[in-house]
């Protein structure tokens, strides 16, 4: 690290190859090194001071449509049983052969991200949880506040009313100082529906 706090990455890299490679694959794959990228903060402090957030509120699956779908639009616009998807999946391909590495590609880039977020040892606080980046948010800033830390984000109520969301909540709520609750009634979001409830948790 300089004068200044910034890390010399050319040094770092000699110093260990795997920092090189994570960094190539963070590059490639737009992940965010948090204690690497604020080494200074994190050595100093132990984490942030204050964060604020709108998470996305994404579930975390494949969607072939999103990938076929301007190619051949009933992907999008019909339902199929597995058989005749399959047929259609090969039918396309053969029509459109260049279609089928950038598929593969988004396939394998999905089933990574979904394997890496169910990972109990990435998320272990979201054991039996589907996957919803929003989620994912919480962990993570636990994780990289320092001790008296604070943060808050604006995110759906799933959290409070999963089901199998036990194990997360008894963990949130030691943790939780403020919570308001909303519902979209005035439209204020347009992509959320207007019964939906939402809110910001501190």
């Amino acid at each position: 690290i300089d004068k200044h706090g910034v890390i010399s990455e050319e040094r770092l890299f000699k110093l260990s190859p795997r920092f090189e490679l994570s960094n190539r694959i963070a590059t490639k794959h737009r992940f965010f090194h948090w204690p690497l990228e604020f080494a200074d903060l994190f050595a100093k402090r132990g984490g942030f001071d204050l964060m604020l957030g709108n998470p996305p509120w994404i579930k975390v699956e494949w969607e072939e449509g999103a990938v076929l779908g301007d190619t051949e639009p009933r992907f999008v616009l019909r339902k199929f049983s597995a058989t005749q998807l399959r047929a259609l999946r090969q039918q396309t391909f053969d029509e459109y052969p260049e279609l089928e590495a950038r598929w593969m590609g988004e396939f394998a880039g999905s089933e990574g991200l979904q394997n890496f977020l169910n990972a109990t040892v990435n998320y272990p606080e979201l054991k039996g949880l589907r996957a919803n980046l929003y989620k994912c948010f919480l962990p993570r800033a636990w994780r990289v506040s320092a001790g008296d830390g604070a943060a808050a984000f604006l995110h759906p109520e799933g959290v409070f009313d999963d089901p199998k969301g036990g194990a997360l909540r008894a963990l949130l709520y030691p943790r939780l100082r403020r919570h308001f609750q909303f519902s979209n009634e005035l439209k204020w979001f347009p992509e959320v529906a207007n019964r939906a409830r939402f809110g910001v948790s501190v």
